[in-house]
């Protein structure tokens, strides 16, 4: 699949695509999978596409909270969600622990928060764009980075009168080409077809494109597991 970054253990210059159902996490994963190159000095570009920057940036410091909680022995209420970082009305309630917890998590992002740069857009960012802020960056730092793109479907289509399945098509073999001539991971984040929320997650889950399955190098499907006891069943 090529070679990797050197600091970033397994990880290849490809396309990389995550596909879930809506509310499991994609971007969770994928902001914490920034967070973490973005600690060993590697820059990141998000493009998010849905959520704003203020969000993606409270969504991180809401982990660190968790993680300073855990690693104190504190009480796990203490830490805080993303809305809990972002609304200012809730502050005034938060005991000087709580606000200590957040202080820190702020400080800690802080430490590698100039390795990731977040490109707001809804409906107006396509991977001519994207494939621009990526010349520019190289050129301008001198680094390569990783790219996230969140998500997938909300690209602006490369033609507007082709069809949903074409443009997404279009766009998965652009996200390829930019990985390989740019010699980049690119992480791409995808939804899935309404008819795979309740059945086993199978390459027909990607939404409108069949590109994913022939273009992209690494496929990771996130699902949920039910765990269902028999009354009938024993041990």
């Amino acid at each position: 699949m090529g070679e990797k970054i050197e600091i970033i253990s397994k990880f290849y210059l490809s396309l990389y695509v995550i596909g879930a159902i809506s509310s499991l996490g994609k971007t969770t994963l994928s902001l914490q999978i920034a967070d973490q190159i973005a600690i060993k000095g590697i820059d990141v570009i998000i493009f998010s596409l849905e959520m704003s920057r203020t969000e993606i940036i409270s969504k991180s410091i809401s982990r660190l909270t968790l993680i300073n909680v855990l690693e104190n022995g504190g009480n796990i209420n203490n830490a805080k969600t993303t809305r809990g970082i972002m609304t200012g009305l809730h502050y005034n309630n938060y005991t000087d622990l709580e606000k200590n917890i957040i202080e820190n998590s702020i400080n800690n992002y802080s430490k590698y928060a100039e390795n990731i740069y977040i490109y707001e857009g809804i409906g107006d960012i396509g991977v001519n764009q994207i494939h621009e802020v990526i010349k520019n960056h190289i050129l301008f730092t001198q680094k390569n980075p990783v790219v996230i793109i969140d998500y997938l479907q909300v690209l602006y289509p490369n033609n507007i009168k082709a069809s949903d399945k074409q443009n997404i098509d279009k766009a998965v073999i652009e996200l390829k080409r930019i990985s390989r001539d740019y010699k980049i991971p690119v992480i791409a984040i995808s939804s899935f077809n309404r008819a795979n929320y309740s059945i086993p997650v199978t390459m027909e889950a990607f939404k409108e494109s069949g590109a994913i399955e022939y273009s992209s190098d690494v496929r990771v499907r996130r699902f949920y597991i039910k765990f269902v006891k028999s009354i009938n069943y024993k041990i």
